[in-house]
């Protein structure tokens, strides 16, 4: 789990963040973002259309986990991965989407 100053909270910011970001897909993976702080603060949502509860918290801890390896790199701002159904690698489509935007 990220740590509470990079989650990113309420809700609302979390809505605000995908209707008003730059997306950016890449396999499994869709990244959202929009630049409106310094420090970069994440969400990682998976939908039921992933599967079951197992398979939601996998990917989820998956995606956190990488994330957290390359938060360093991360620019300032909101940021919401979303997983999507599919058998790429989570973590190679994260970091393949974060490059791009």
């Amino acid at each position: 789990m990220l740590p509470r100053d990079q989650r990113l909270h309420p809700r609302s910011q979390v809505r605000d963040t995908i209707r008003r970001g730059r997306r950016v897909r890449a396999g499994c993976v869709v990244v959202h973002h929009v630049s409106d702080g310094d420090q970069p603060r994440a969400a990682v949502i998976a939908g039921k259309g992933l599967g079951n509860a197992v398979a939601r918290h996998r990917r989820q801890r998956q995606l956190r986990h990488a994330l957290a390896g390359m938060w360093h790199e991360l620019p300032g701002g909101s940021w919401v991965i979303r997983a999507l159904p599919g058998d790429g690698d989570p973590v190679v489509d994260l970091r393949r989407a974060v490059q791009r935007i």
